[in-house]
């Protein structure tokens, strides 16, 4: 520990969930105590808390699971014979659940590219296929995409998806690439906010026509946890790892040394974003992979996961209140998103028991 938990500077929230590779969900109040495991699943990176239980996506079956909060669970096969697993998140979407799937079609895996919509007993409601949607703008600009768009290879890396009521869209973060807003309807790109120093930037006049122009602030490079602040804006965990898994001989882009949650004002009209707020604590924490921020229990009040901080390897837990006073500091053994790949706010204050 850190900083515990005080009355001088008050968190906004009483309880968080901390997705994990290792137990179900695990429910921790905000003075560092566990309040709540379930047993029986080994992970639940890809959960949410919804209706008053858990839904837990399988890591390994086309399967999500609901857990109920007496330890009771039972799985929810997928309506689709083409997905294989989940990965990463699950959140609310805008009727049902939105899930990010690796799919297998015609023996080639489509590898972290799929985003669906799923109802909460595992009915297919909508599907967005990344590698159709960037093949499909690619070629309508002119370009080949053969050398972006590439089957069986993790060339997306699909790890955060929310759907915006306001504009009736979706908002994914590619860890690889970007950040890109797509039409819920019909998929097509509305923009895309990233490294502009990145083989997709650099190499795809058409990828750079849908681009924003960052007007101050730095770009997100491997980022995670998008969501809409309170005051609209997006926010996100803003890693700093540069691409991993671009073609030999492109350009990865940058990599920082240090970690931020950012936040940015979108000005969709006149094509621009502007880094409006970013946490950069003294000395730097550097949380190369997983991670995430998000707004809890009031405006301007954050949690913050460091999931894989380096020398040594531990995971952090740290909020902030709306003056950006740190209202705890909780540090963990263990890291590589084992502990908490994500961490959240979870409100049990309409709960009903059934």
């Amino acid at each position: 520990m850190r900083t515990a938990r005080s009355a001088a500077v008050a968190p906004g929230f009483d309880y968080m969930m901390l997705q994990n590779d290792l137990t179900t969900p695990v429910v921790l109040d905000t003075d560092g105590n566990l309040r709540w495991v379930g047993t029986g699943l080994s992970t639940s990176i890809a959960s949410l808390f919804h209706d008053d239980g858990f839904f837990v996506g399988s890591a390994n079956t086309p399967e999500l699971y609901r857990l109920e909060l007496n330890g009771s669970y039972a799985p929810r096969p997928l309506g689709s014979t083409r997905y294989t697993n989940f990965h990463h998140d699950l959140v609310r979407g805008k009727t049902g659940l939105l899930a990010e799937l690796d799919a297998l079609e015609g023996g080639v895996l489509r590898y972290e590219s799929n985003l669906v919509e799923i109802s909460p007993t595992g009915e297919v409601i909508k599907e967005w296929d990344m590698a159709k949607i960037f093949r499909d703008a690619m070629q309508a600009g002119g370009d080949d995409p053969s050398n972006f768009v590439r089957d069986g290879i993790d060339w997306f890396h699909m790890n955060s998806a929310i759907y915006v009521a306001a504009d009736d869209s979706l908002l994914i973060s590619s860890r690889e690439n970007f950040v890109v807003k797509i039409d819920y309807a019909t998929g097509h790109i509305k923009w895309i906010l990233g490294d502009t120093t990145k083989h997709w930037y650099v190499d795809y006049p058409s990828l750079r026509a849908l681009t924003l122009k960052l007007k101050s602030g730095k770009p997100p490079v491997g980022q995670h946890s998008l969501s809409i602040a309170s005051n609209g804006e997006l926010l996100m965990f803003n890693n700093g790892l540069g691409s991993v898994n671009q073609p030999a001989g492109t350009a990865a882009g940058i990599t920082r040394d240090y970690s931020t949650p950012s936040r940015y004002a979108i000005d969709a009209a006149a094509r621009t974003a502007v880094e409006t707020w970013t946490y950069s604590p003294t000395p730097a924490i550097y949380s190369a992979i997983c991670s995430s921020v998000y707004e809890a229990g009031a405006p301007n009040h954050h949690l913050i996961t460091y999931s894989a901080v380096t020398a040594p390897v531990r995971t952090e837990l740290l909020a902030l209140d709306s003056a950006g006073k740190i209202a705890f500091d909780y540090v963990y053994p263990g890291g590589n998103c084992a502990v908490a790949f994500n961490g959240k706010e979870v409100d049990f204050s309409a709960l009903m028991l059934k």
